[in-house]
């Protein structure tokens, strides 16, 4: 408890350490009106008990978020002017929550990608089944509403290698499902085939230069032909010298 005997005022050091607050952000609030204070004989600040008390309402509302302007506006409002202050902060942070979690499940759903790309690196051309059900083509790629996509993490880039006689690449967005005014570029056709799964490189600088003959000649040495490759994009690093784009693969092996 404040002894108000004994301490009637006490200066702006001991206030920054009772209540946490830098000197500097107490002398802020001070030119900006937030408080009024009294100068001693020697022109330093005095804090009184009721200095204290302010100061500590205005660090509760500067720790909701609440800005300068408002809290000075704050002090003149009424009861229901100030429930309104906290029911607007409230909207606000309860969107900056939701957005947070986007954010937060999207970070998840990476790292999950980069967990997959280092065990698929420990254990290249195991059986695997492909999860891109859908290929949308590129043909918005300055449509907002389909980067909105991508940056939600509903969208990835994705490629198909087709298989014989063409084996031409064909590129657009890994998608779970396909609205009626969007454009398939292609469509995983289901039934008994087999897939392996390994991590494709392909150098962003010269996207001819790949480790894609590679996996292709491993696979040919053990007899088997190649049919589509499949690749959803995981993320981009450097390796020595080179930038590399990384992808989740899978090889159709026949």
């Amino acid at each position: 408890m404040w002894d108000k005997e004994k301490y009637k005022t006490v200066n702006i050091s001991t206030i920054s350490e009772t209540l946490g607050i830098p000197a500097s952000t107490l002398r802020y609030w001070e030119s900006m009106g937030l408080i009024s204070l009294s100068r001693c004989d020697n022109n330093y600040r005095e804090y009184t008990y009721s200095s204290l008390l302010d100061l500590s309402d205005i660090y509760y509302l500067r720790k909701l978020g609440i800005s300068v302007k408002a809290i000075k506006e704050y002090q003149t409002f009424s009861l229901e002017d100030s429930k309104a202050v906290y029911l607007n902060k409230k909207t606000e942070l309860e969107a900056e929550i939701n957005s947070l979690s986007n954010t937060y499940s999207m970070l998840r759903k990476t790292l999950n990608l980069m967990d997959e790309l280092e065990y698929i690196q420990e254990h290249p051309y195991k059986e695997s089944r492909p999860d891109i059900p859908f290929l949308l083509n590129h043909s918005k790629l300055y449509d907002k509403e389909v980067w909105e996509k991508h940056f939600s993490g509903q969208y990835q880039f994705a490629g198909v290698r087709l298989g014989p006689p063409d084996y031409e690449w064909v590129w657009g967005w890994a998608a779970e499902s396909c609205k009626p005014d969007e454009e398939l570029a292609w469509t995983f056709a289901e039934g008994d085939r087999h897939f392996v799964q390994f991590i494709l490189r392909i150098d962003v600088k010269d996207r001819k230069h790949t480790n894609l003959d590679e996996a292709i000649n491993y696979l040919k040495a053990r007899g088997y032909n190649i049919g589509e490759i499949i690749v959803r994009y995981i993320t981009i690093a450097c390796e020595g010298q080179t930038r590399w784009d990384y992808y989740k693969a899978w090889i159709e092996i026949i």
